[in-house]
């Protein structure tokens, strides 16, 4: 099964997703994370050629990625170690931003939609509270910088139609700027409103890349979307407004009844397609896919119903076999070493098998769409 490359460009059309002839795409894609972490580079590269991975991604079924950056890494000089270049020797001496490209031209010459992420201002694991990231500025990265990488990376990729939406901030929480704790708002108090940010930032990216759909996060670690309903992000371009929620099981009191989770989830931002309003997708979700044991737990049960019942988008995370060098930014925890074994992963260390096949077969069942225009 490989991914079909839609008629681009994309647009937001009521609750779904179409392309150029007005035909649903759903996406259902997979993260592709480290670009944002401790080095500045994405894991895999010293595994398998980045052509070869795009084409198992697309084989596998998928046909969108998301690909986490932070500010730090768009402004890195140094050459990535070509240790972790390994199975890439034509990137030696590239900088992360530059090695970010050609991931960028591999997934989508397979095919792939890619949907860049600002996961983190400063480099590190996220997320937490006390990390600093949990607006677009802090005491390092004032907001016009924030502003102004979107609109690089919106120019940067201008020319190529398969970067067709930008997901613009990750799981914005409180934070910490200067002495004082700030927390996200929606609609309201200027300095910290996320739906003002988003549409500040959207306008600006399509000044010079005028088809991309801006991708929209909730407060509370993306699991809030309610201020929507009041609030809704408006652009200067019509049709181009997504909203994502973020899901896993610890969102949710263990053992939740199927009930409230169905209404935990439409309160949350299910609202937007039930009423017609915008698109939503479940820019992140995940369990541990060394055994099977958590697919057929309550949360996992409660998910899969939810998303199939709605025909809801998403992106699992995450493809890797293996993880970053991570570490908590501010306050230096660490997380993970380079080369560590990641459990939420789809594929298996080597980057090359996947990790646990029931998974996978469970993905695939999700991937075709039920309902929408063209769908028959």
């Amino acid at each position: 099964m490989t991914a079909a490359t839609p008629q681009l460009p994309l647009s937001a059309s009521g609750r779904y997703i179409v392309d150029a002839r007005g035909r649903r795409v759903r996406l259902a894609g997979v993260n592709w994370y480290g670009f944002h972490e401790d080095d500045g580079v994405a894991p895999g590269l010293d595994r398998a050629d980045r052509r070869i991975l795009a084409q198992r991604i697309a084989l596998l079924g998928f046909n969108s990625v998301r690909l986490p950056f932070s500010l730090w890494m768009t402004e890195q000089a140094t050459p990535v170690p070509s240790a972790y270049l390994a199975a890439n020797a034509d990137l030696a001496g590239a900088t992360p931003m530059q090695v970010y490209d050609a991931c960028v031209q591999a997934l989508t010459e397979a095919g792939l939609i890619v949907i860049p992420n600002c996961h983190t201002l400063d480099a590190g694991w996220c997320c937490s509270e006390d990390d600093q990231s949990g607006l677009w500025f802090n005491d390092r990265w004032p907001a016009a910088k924030f502003f102004a990488a979107w609109r690089e990376m919106a120019a940067r990729y201008a020319s190529n139609p398969l970067v067709a939406g930008m997901d613009i901030m990750n799981e914005p929480r409180r934070s910490h700027v200067g002495w004082r704790v700030l927390t996200p708002t929606w609609g309201t108090r200027p300095k910290t409103d996320l739906a003002a940010m988003y549409t500040a930032v959207g306008n600006l990216i399509h000044e010079v890349s005028p088809e991309v759909l801006i991708i929209c996060e909730g407060p509370g670690f993306a699991a809030d979307l309610t201020g929507v309903a009041r609030h809704p992000v408006r652009l200067e371009r019509p049709g181009k407004v997504v909203y994502s929620l973020h899901d896993y099981s610890w969102f949710h009191p263990q053992g939740q009844p199927r009930a409230a989770y169905f209404e935990q989830m439409h309160r949350a931002g299910g609202y937007l397609l039930s009423e017609q309003m915008a698109p939503l997708w479940i820019g992140e979700f995940g369990n541990d896919t060394r055994s099977m044991a958590g697919f057929s737990g309550v949360w996992w049960n409660n998910f899969e119903a939810w998303v199939t019942e709605n025909d809801v988008d998403w992106c699992w995370w995450a493809l890797n076999g293996t993880q970053p060098r991570g570490t908590v930014p501010v306050v230096g925890r660490h997380r993970s070493d380079w080369g560590d074994p990641e459990g939420f992963g789809l594929l298996a260390p080597d980057w090359r098998g996947v990790a646990n096949p029931g998974v996978l077969d469970i993905l695939k069942q999700m991937i075709p769409p039920r309902t929408g225009p063209g769908v028959s």
